[in-house]
């Protein structure tokens, strides 16, 4: 199967054999497909995505030529975790890196870079979605990249803070220098800000993230250069801060004046600019799931959307305390993450230059997105 007949469904399957209907923790990625396709058509939310802002300036694929990579110079690193400092600009920042055991690598390793939510540090989300522990099990290089002043920029304005979109190609591009990475499976997912982090950094990085996984975001760029990254976003039905149909709270400043965009307007939007066809009506595979997924994306391309049934503003996992009101999930996020990322790989590795946009040009429109994890 290709385009959204493949990868998406599959990890649909998955999560249906193991989740049954309301039944125990999803371990995608352990065993066969199958799937539901039975369902009836939910409306699609009706207004329009926001026009200020493009993040779609001509940024580079991080595989800079300067850069020589570690495959070719045979450099490493330990496996373990540590703190890592970058340069970027005049500025040193700093990620949290998790390098697989020997015995969980293959010669050149994937990348999963993982953004924390607003307020939250980069070791916050290892807390509740533990991508470092699962990721280094399945030999993926996880990265936690520290946010200024715990929020990202990814609005792209001076006011609230450097380019974190320069941060992330100058993160990819130490990593390459130092290590030996597959430039063809590098990927990128994030809870709240951070998921609409890595929404602006794959549609800013054109080339270099092969999929994405976005939990609970809550914007789109009003541009994003070919080749867009397959996407598959996650959220819960009855969240609060960003609500499937759009709207909630205006943010506070810097953010102030935003609010997040309607879920399938911004996945429409996307779905353009990666060249796939409409999407399929709503399904509901279980009385804990529903789907969206596009038809006739360009081979080995996907977008589509998991909606948690009764989901509030969390990180689904079976074993996590949702918040008051709201469902426990019925199937775990990262485990969907990297399901959906062994389905993906890029066709060709990123060769582009890297370069930055200003701050305070405009890169992405506006929107609502937490003020906090609720």
């Amino acid at each position: 199967m290709t385009g959204a007949a493949g990868a998406i469904l599959i990890v649909i399957g998955l999560v249906l054999y193991f989740s049954g209907d309301g039944g125990s923790r999803t371990r995608v990625g352990q065993a066969g497909t199958g799937m539901s396709n039975g369902g009836t058509a939910a409306g699609s939310a009706g207004t329009a995505l926001g026009t200020s802002g493009a993040a779609g300036s001509p940024h580079a694929v991080p595989a800079s030529p300067t850069v020589v990579s570690g495959c070719v110079t045979g450099r490493t690193i330990a496996a373990g975790s540590s703190q890592q400092p970058v340069r970027v600009g005049a500025d040193t920042r700093t990620y949290q890196l998790a390098v697989p055991a020997t015995d969980a690598r293959t010669k050149a390793l994937p990348l999963v870079l993982a953004f924390h939510a607003f307020g939250e540090d980069a070791s916050a989300l290892e807390r509740y979605a533990h991508l470092a522990q699962i990721g280094n099990a399945e030999g993926y290089v996880v990265v936690a990249p520290q946010g200024v002043n715990d929020r990202w920029n990814f609005v792209r304005r001076a006011t609230i803070g450097p380019d974190d979109v320069a941060f992330v190609s100058a993160i990819v591009n130490d990593l390459t220098a130092r290590m030996c990475l597959d430039s063809h499976k590098v990927f990128a997912t994030g809870f709240a800000d951070g998921a609409d982090m890595a929404v602006t950094a794959a549609c800013a990085l054109p080339g270099t993230f092969a999929a994405i996984v976005p939990v609970a975001f809550a914007i789109m760029p009003t541009s994003c250069p070919a080749p867009g990254s397959s996407l598959l976003a996650i959220n819960g039905t009855s969240d609060p801060v960003t609500p499937l149909e759009g709207g909630g709270a205006d943010r506070p400043a810097p953010f102030d004046g935003t609010q997040a965009q309607p879920m399938q307007a911004r996945l429409d939007h996307y779905a353009g600019f990666v060249g796939c066809g409409p999407a399929n009506t709503w399904t509901r595979d279980t009385t804990a799931l529903r789907r969206l997924v596009f038809t006739a994306c360009p081979a080995g391309r996907d977008v589509g959307l998991l909606a948690a049934v009764g989901g509030g503003h969390m990180w689904p996992d079976p074993d996590a305390d949702p918040p008051k009101g709201a469902t426990r999930s019925q199937f775990s996020a990262t485990e969907v993450a990297l399901a959906f990322f062994r389905g993906h790989a890029t066709p060709t590795p990123a060769t582009h230059a890297p370069a930055t946009q200003a701050p305070g040009s405009t890169g992405a429109p506006s929107s609502a997105t937490e003020a906090s994890r609720q």
